[in-house]
């Protein structure tokens, strides 16, 4: 990869990964028209995991009855 490219690629990457608000029950969005989204995704995936996060789709995150928000958009159940 180009110097450049792999600068902006690895930024990609910390920025998902060290992300302040990211925690358990986080939602990823990553851009599939950004520039450098999917030479990240592999390696964003892989540095998540070995953090210990899993991934599962949003219909098993979302709670549909019974919940309410807190002040940072998560559900919370009742």
């Amino acid at each position: 990869l180009h110097p450049r490219v792999r600068r902006q690629r690895q930024m990609c990457i910390e920025t998902v990964t060290n992300h302040k608000a990211l925690g358990n029950g986080s939602i990823i969005l990553m851009h599939n028209g950004a520039k450098y989204t999917a030479k990240a995704l592999g390696t964003v995936i892989e540095t998540l995991q070995s953090q210990g996060y899993t991934f599962i789709p949003i219909s098993e995150m979302i709670i549909r009855d019974n919940f309410h928000m807190d002040g940072t958009g998560r559900q919370i159940a009742d």
